[in-house]
């Protein structure tokens, strides 16, 4: 199998001459003798949001290392099409409310035809499936991925899922998250802290020249403070909204950004016109130009009652953006307190207004902060995050 590496390069992730059996033979690529392994992910979600991003990223870095991608995606899915659009190995199934043991089986069949070497799970729907098949007879063994902060329930099926014998790694992207599951699993050293990432390059590509404040009559000279998240509950905008009315009530020239979509976006419309700020905010909804929108922000705001780490954090630090953010799930391992923004309790709106007006007031500070963001970013990249998995996938089959 050639790993795609060219014959100039001397080095590989996984290290030259490295070998492993596979089915019990010893496979090597042509190049980097890395051992072949074929992993399947599951993807249950029919919108696309941060995990299913974090699920792209992975799969782009996976395949030029030399590791064999298939996906069984739900049916009419956003993340179908992202496959189908790529040539990547697609399979489609229903995901199910309830025990789906239509698409156990599918999984089962999938993973027996192909070969695999591991079943990759990234959503608490996917895991169940898994689970299902497994107990079904499905034999690869299972990585988790949890990127939620959600605690843990002490539910027999829940714990059961994450105590099969199968289940042979539980990846989290925080610490947070880490504490979190290994407090209530049965074997706490299968639990791994891998940290989402980004892509870099979509911010060093040409700017389309959008000139956000002009396209939305706001005032030349106006600060705009945005965040780029779903309008989802643990997302708390009702906090953002109280935030941005303390903030308006001493600052005139502020004007704040939201840059998504979801299920709360007209109570959440209905919650700013309420407070009468209604011409101050800006929904701007689903943007596919976020690489572009977000260098024009002076601030970047983020109030959610959970979150596993908070990848729009990292875009807005490679941007030289200031933040400030809520002490939720991952965030204080992201944000660094005087330093790259401020932190706040959830649902804090007093000392959430109180920073980003302190931070509006004074540009010095936002541009130290901004500076020390990037550099901070610049640790958080897909192509580590990537590295880290396969890593975790080779070791699994020594």
């Amino acid at each position: 199998m050639d790993c795609g590496f060219p014959a100039s390069v001397s080095t590989h992730p996984a290290g030259a001459g490295f070998a492993r059996k596979v089915r019990g033979e010893i496979i090597f690529c042509d190049i980097c003798r890395v051992a072949a392994l074929t992993v399947v992910h599951l993807s249950s979600e029919r919108s696309w949001r941060g995990g299913e991003q974090q699920m792209a990223y992975l799969i782009e870095n996976l395949i030029p290392s030399g590791v064999k991608v298939a996906v069984l995606a739900r049916e009419n899915s956003a993340f179908e099409k992202w496959c189908a659009d790529r040539d990547i190995d697609l399979y489609t199934a229903g995901f199910r409310i309830g025990p789906d043991l239509s698409t156990a089986l599918k999984l089962k069949r999938v993973v027996r035809d192909l070969g695999a070497d591991l079943v990759h799970v990234h959503s608490g729907k996917s895991h169940t499936i898994a689970w299902l098949a497994a107990s079904l007879g499905m034999r690869a063994p299972i990585v988790v991925h949890r990127r939620v902060d959600f605690p843990l329930s002490g539910s027999p099926v829940k714990l059961a899922k994450y105590n099969h014998p199968s289940v042979k790694k539980i990846i989290c992207v925080s610490d947070a998250i880490a504490d979190l599951i290994r407090s209530k699993v049965a074997r706490p050293e299968r639990v791994a802290r891998v940290y989402s990432g980004i892509d870099f390059t979509r911010f060093d590509g040409p700017n389309t020249g959008s000139d956000f404040r002009k396209e939305n009559g706001i005032p030349e000279g106006a600060l705009l403070v945005g965040n780029v998240s779903a309008l989802a509950p643990h997302k708390d905008y009702h906090t953002w909204i109280r935030t941005a009315k303390r903030v308006a009530e001493v600052r005139n020239d502020v004007y704040f950004v939201a840059v998504g979509e979801g299920g709360l976006t007209e109570e959440i419309k209905a919650a700013a016109a309420e407070a009468g700020i209604e011409k101050r905010v800006v929904f701007t909804g689903f943007r596919k130009d976020v690489p572009d929108l977000l260098p024009q922000f002076d601030l970047f705001l983020i109030t959610s009652e959970t979150e596993g780490l908070g990848t729009g954090i990292i875009d807005a630090m490679y941007c030289r953006l200031p933040v400030v953010a809520t002490r939720a799930g991952g965030i204080p391992e992201l944000v660094v307190p005087d330093k790259t923004g401020f932190l706040c309790e959830v649902v804090d709106d007093i000392c959430l207004a109180k920073r980003v007006v302190q931070l509006l007031e004074d540009r010095a500070l936002r541009e130290r902060f901004g500076r020390e963001g990037r550099t901070r970013a610049e640790r958080f990249s897909g192509r580590d995050m990537a590295a880290a998995v396969e890593k975790i996938y080779r070791e699994l089959g020594d």
